[in-house]
């Protein structure tokens, strides 16, 4: 296989890559790298724990001497959340690290200043962990998300308000950008196709902002009947714990998927978070009957004991087996190009923790189009108590690859390490 250096080389439009493009591959290396907050914004929350549990499975697959012989090793570039650290965080993955592909960038601005950058180079930008339709319409060759289109997520809490608080009053709380005013325009959209008679008022705060005691009181003096929230963690808790502890307001609230973590019902305290609604895609952590989720949690334990085990890490170890799975799938020769075919040939692909399947194709490059509305219950009767997400209801899809065949796994992938491939898993 080629060196580090190889043949890489600008693709134009990044609607194509290099053929033969073995940047980041050696006879003994794949190099991946992420982009995620790990300082100087609450967002961290999430960056640290999903960077620290890619690694641990990585870790583990390494062990087992790696995929076809290479071991993967990953890079993490902290982007703090902002665009302009991500913008020289993502060169030195590029050029000095050589990074073959990158997985798991998070933060709607921090990805706004990077995805053209990588496009223009082929580099494979795989599981952006922000919604925005921006990175698959149109879609480019070399870009997939991981996270439902927060345009789509909206119309799916559309549905919830519409079924259960119509004549009422929505009020949203949402970050000022790309991220929350997505999420707002989608839950907007989804009234007015189903015709609902529901007043909004929406609230903004800065993504630099933690407190939003000011937010909140403007939605309560509006006399919002339920508030959804579109944002991070550490916001999304400190809104439940404004409204139920200092104005003792019990509004009910909905909070986007990418908050459907244990760590905001920690921060928000058992009290403040039941009751809220949300969406999840799969398993959750603390479900260990489920031999998958006690697979993973044995295995985070070993090789990142510092880690909590939750939905975000979970999250995490999900991505990164996804990516072994992809270059089992590859097989023993990957390029670029080889790659990104096998990232957009997925056919109602039913990981070992999923709840909805994932398909994909050269028109469709959303790895995640349906989800489970899901709301946040307190077990009592254990000692202390316990939080779940417990969903309901059927899945809400906005699928857009219907008709699809299952790939052929190539010759020896049973013999690597990672997950099942083709239609071992197919439900």
């Amino acid at each position: 296989m080629g060196s580090c250096g190889s043949t890489k080389e600008e693709a134009g439009n990044g609607q194509n890559t290099t053929p033969g493009d073995t940047t980041g591959v050696t006879d003994t290396e794949i190099r991946v790298g992420t982009l995620m907050p790990i300082s100087g914004n609450p967002a961290a929350a999430w960056g640290i724990s999903l960077s620290k549990s890619m690694q641990a499975y990585f870790d583990y697959i390494n062990d087992q001497g790696g995929v076809y012989g290479r071991k993967i090793k990953l890079f993490v570039g902290d982007n703090q959340y902002s665009g302009p650290v991500a913008s020289e965080a993502i060169r030195k993955l590029v050029e000095q690290d050589q990074i073959f592909a990158l997985i798991g960038s998070l933060g709607t601005e921090a990805h706004t200043a990077v995805y053209k950058y990588l496009e223009e180079r082929g580099i494979p930008d795989l599981y952006i962990l922000t919604g925005n339709s921006m990175w698959t319409v149109p879609v480019a060759r070399n870009r997939f998300t991981a996270l439902m289109d927060y345009t789509n997520e909206g119309r799916l809490f559309a549905k919830y308000v519409a079924e259960n608080f119509d004549g009422k009053k929505l009020g949203i709380l949402a970050q000022n950008d790309d991220y929350g005013k997505e999420g707002e325009t989608g839950m907007k959209e989804g009234l007015k196709e189903l015709d609902a008679n529901v007043e909004v008022v929406v609230e903004y705060y800065d993504a630099t902002q933690s407190d939003v005691t000011a937010q909140v009181q403007r939605l309560k003096s509006d006399g919002v009947n339920i508030v959804a929230f579109w944002g991070t963690p550490v916001v999304g808790a400190n809104m439940m714990k404004t409204a139920r502890e200092t104005l003792s307001w019990d509004v009910p609230m909905m909070i986007n998927s990418a908050n459907a973590l244990e760590i905001v019902a920690t921060l928000a305290g058992f009290d403040n978070i039941e009751g809220t609604v949300s969406a999840v895609i799969g398993v959750q952590s603390y479900e260990l009957d489920n031999p998958a989720i006690a697979d993973k949690k044995e295995i985070l334990a070993k090789y990142a004991p510092d880690v909590v085990w939750d939905n975000t890490s979970l999250g995490g170890y999900v991505i990164a087996q996804g990516i072994v799975g992809y270059l089992k799938q590859t097989g023993p020769n990957p390029t670029r190009e080889s790659f990104l075919k096998t990232v957009e040939t997925l056919c109602e692909y039913m990981c070992d923790t999923c709840l909805v399947p994932a398909s994909t194709s050269p028109a469709d490059h959303r790895l995640v189009d349906a989800e489970v509305l899901a709301k946040a219950t307190i077990d009592r009767s254990t000692d202390p108590p316990t939080f779940k997400w417990v969903p309901f209801g059927d899945a809400i899809d906005f699928e857009g690859t219907r008709d699809c065949t299952v790939p052929t796994p190539p010759p020896g992938a049973e013999k690597e390490p990672g997950p099942p491939l083709g239609s071992e898993l197919k439900k």
